[in-house]
């Protein structure tokens, strides 16, 4: 059901005309090769390398330390929306208004596999899984898409139904534990008898408001009973829900402008959203039974 902002504890409001503690005049390294909008970059998990995608329509990977362009991937036709590594940094995913999201070997280059929805509405959004085994995908049809990205498969694959074992479980969200032993290791997402593996849409979220912006979304998968899939939202508002049912578990009134940006935790029940314009707030959420 929704919840009013008053449900969770607001812990910090942080407006863009915060001063800012020290001014970062000189950059480190430049990384210079787009020649539009670079529109999305993500480190790699061990740090040496960031990809980038732009509204030149290509991806581009880059060394850390040296600035220099590793890599150039024709990946999409229209403005890049979206890029992430896996949990090893072995590949990345992309995606694009062109409808499109397409999975690269970062080592040669080569794109293993392109997914896309009945269709083909614009991708505002891609990221990976903890365990790197499914991609979350945020599209302009207003729905979240979780896509099975593991095992045998085409080099094609939509959102079609094709063959798959009745409720099997594929796989657990493994790392990302917190000192005290309370990790992401225990996440088994069924797939039905009429869903598949390998680039096979396993579960679609609805609800929230996404018909002209690219949105964030994000696992919360740190608290293990509440395993769940946040999304900022057109509306204002910020929607919870739940993982493995799909069903809306919550919705935040946080905003009075769209609500763009949303983050949570690691390890700890916490999200962070942002606003736009007419808004430009960051706050964070916490559930109202945890103290800080």
């Amino acid at each position: 059901g929704s919840a009013s902002a008053a449900d969770n504890e607001s812990v910090t409001n942080a407006s863009s005309d915060t001063p800012h503690a020290e001014n970062f005049n000189d950059a480190l390294v430049e990384f210079k090769g787009h020649s539009n909008f670079c529109f999305s970059v993500k480190f790699s998990p061990q740090g040496n390398l960031l990809v980038s995608g732009s509204f030149d329509e290509t991806v581009k990977v880059w060394d850390v330390r040296t600035g220099e362009c590793v890599s150039t991937l024709p990946a999409h036709s229209d403005p890049v929306t979206g890029v992430d590594f896996n949990r090893d940094g072995t590949c990345i995913v992309s995606s694009s208004h062109d409808g499109l999201m397409r999975i690269w070997d970062v080592a040669t280059g080569e794109c293993l596999k392109t997914i896309y929805a009945e269709g083909n509405p614009p991708v505002t959004f891609v990221k990976y899984s903890p365990n790197g085994k499914y991609v979350l995908s945020g599209m302009l049809d207003g729905k979240l898409r979780l896509w099975n990205v593991m095992g045998r498969f085409d080099r094609t694959m939509n959102d079609g139904t094709s063959g798959g074992g009745a409720g099997e479980g594929i796989g657990s969200f493994e790392g990302g534990g917190s000192a005290n032993g309370t990790g992401i290791s225990d996440l088994n997402i069924g797939l039905s008898s009429t869903q598949g593996r390998g680039g096979q849409c396993t579960k679609t979220y609805s609800g929230h408001v996404n018909s002209k912006y690219c949105i964030f979304s994000a696992f919360s998968v740190s608290n293990l009973q509440r395993q769940s899939i946040v999304t900022g939202s057109e509306d204002g508002r910020v929607y919870v829900y739940d993982l493995q049912s799909r069903n809306l578990r919550q919705i935040i009134n946080g905003h009075s402008d769209a609500c763009l940006a949303v983050a949570a935790h690691d390890t700890s029940d916490i999200l962070a959203s942002g606003g736009m314009s007419e808004d430009r707030l960051v706050k964070f959420w916490v559930p109202m039974q945890h103290q800080y």
